[in-house]
């Protein structure tokens, strides 16, 4: 996707968000039209009194927890946790699934953990940690990405068609260079693999929230062993998918 009119925002009040890696890519998407339309809309929303998730300083914040240089996997889900603590904080850190602003895990990543402990590890409750804040696998080239980065509170997937053509740029910007593994996480996260390159590795899953709506498991379908072998066969790499080296 090529940026054709050079928008009002300026890049150096912004790049501080973004690991340095990310900034040449970034850079014409921020300084763009199309990043003016999502800056307007979201300023408009928060003068009108509307709640939004994450916090305006994490909204950008997969892209500062993972280089580029380091990308092995992207994890893309549908938006941040779109409620707020009891005492009003907001859950959502800017991490996919990632709830380290309260402490508290949440039934998604709970879901989420307990499906990948089920598939890698054969269920054998292992000691691992249910870590609320998911940046141990940022850290490691996992880009915990949203299709949307924001959301109003109470109202989850609000924000998917504003961000729409961000994700339209990395995906055909980024991924046609840098071939991985993508998990899509959710039908709405599904609908961006239209602009995903055909040569990447993309596999398909129901949200981990959506368990724990119907009081089910959430099943992995054998999935991350697929990205791990993946991982293993072309980069020599291997993620701890689990936040605690296991005790055997």
């Amino acid at each position: 996707m090529e940026i054709q009119r050079k928008g009002k925002l300026n890049w150096n009040k912004f790049s501080h968000q973004f690991d340095e890696s990310w900034h040449n890519i970034i850079k014409p998407f921020i300084e763009s039209e199309e990043c003016d339309k999502i800056y307007a809309f979201l300023k408009k929303e928060s003068a009108r009194g509307k709640k939004i998730a994450p916090n305006s300083s994490d909204v950008f914040r997969c892209f500062k927890e993972t280089k580029l240089s380091d990308l092995k996997v992207v994890l893309i889900g549908i938006c941040p946790y779109h409620t707020a603590s009891f005492n009003k904080e907001c859950i959502a850190d800017g991490l996919l699934m990632g709830c380290s602003k309260t402490g508290k895990l949440q039934p998604a990543l709970e879901q989420f953990y307990n499906g990948i402990d089920k598939e890698l590890y054969e269920g054998k409750d292992l000691y691992h940690i249910l870590n609320p804040d998911v940046s141990y696998l940022a850290n490691q080239g996992v880009l915990m990405l949203n299709a949307a980065l924001t959301t109003e509170i109470n109202k989850a997937g609000s924000h998917l068609d504003i961000w729409e053509p961000f994700m339209k740029y990395i995906f055909e910007n980024i991924f046609d260079v840098e071939r991985v593994p993508i998990v899509f996480l959710g039908k709405e996260a599904a609908k961006l693999k239209k602009y995903l390159p055909i040569f990447n590795w993309s596999f398909e899953l129901p949200h981990p929230a959506s368990a724990s709506y119907t009081h089910t498991e959430w099943e992995t379908e054998g999935v991350f062993g697929k990205v791990s072998k993946i991982l293993k066969d072309n980069n020599n790499y291997t993620i701890n998918w689990l936040d605690e080296d296991l005790p055997f």
